[in-house]
């Protein structure tokens, strides 16, 4: 789910802020010289406020991300009702597409001078402390979650599919999930009220 996983805050007696960082992504089509030797580039800030990161794909494209100026989406707007309450809603910024265009032009005028085959908009999902919300939510049996990768997804796909799968069949991981235990947002108990742990579950007083 992405960043609409803050949904989750809906469903349960849970804590799960989220901030969606929309950035904006381009397709080339490669040439025979990038075919020949392709090579992955990571490029300093420019005059335009782009980074870019320079990706040639088996695919015959090249593949560009690094745009710069991405823009911070809170709960608020993911949540159901708001401006980006789904992936649909998600479109580039027109200004960080011509950036990236002029930036990869002056980069690679071979590839570049016909402007992008393609461009899109992600929406990357970061938790405040950065790290992924992994494990069981506190108090709801047999209810899992496995979010917030920010653009590392792909990379800990395996590892957390191993996660989710030994908590489903086993009942425990074997990986220490302390830091990314899906509780970690709510607040410590103090006083008196029900509690679920060191957790505050339901009305405190």
């Amino acid at each position: 789910m992405g960043p609409w996983s803050t949904r989750a805050s809906q469903w349960f007696d849970l804590e799960v802020p989220m901030t969606g960082v929309k950035s904006v992504s381009l397709l080339y089509d490669a040439n025979q010289a990038v075919a020949d030797e392709p090579a992955a580039l990571f490029c300093a800030e420019d005059e335009n406020g782009c980074h870019l990161e320079v990706y040639p794909r088996s695919t015959g494209e090249v593949y560009i991300c690094g745009c710069g100026g991405s823009e911070y989406i809170d709960e608020s707007r993911l949540l159901p009702g708001g401006d980006l309450d789904r992936a649909e809603a998600v479109s580039p910024d027109p200004k960080r597409v011509a950036a990236a265009s002029a930036s990869f032009k002056g980069l690679s005028a071979s590839v570049g001078a016909d402007g992008p085959r393609r461009f899109q908009s992600c929406m990357r999902p970061c938790p405040p402390d950065a790290l992924p919300i992994l494990g069981g939510v506190p108090g709801v049996e047999g209810a899992y979650m496995a979010c917030g990768h920010n653009c590392w997804g792909i990379l800990w796909a395996p590892i957390t599919g191993r996660i989710i799968s030994e908590l489903v069949v086993d009942g425990v991981s074997s990986v220490d999930l302390k830091a990314f235990d899906p509780g970690r947002f709510m607040k410590r108990t103090s006083g008196r009220g029900r509690k679920m742990g060191s957790v505050n579950v339901g009305e405190q007083w």
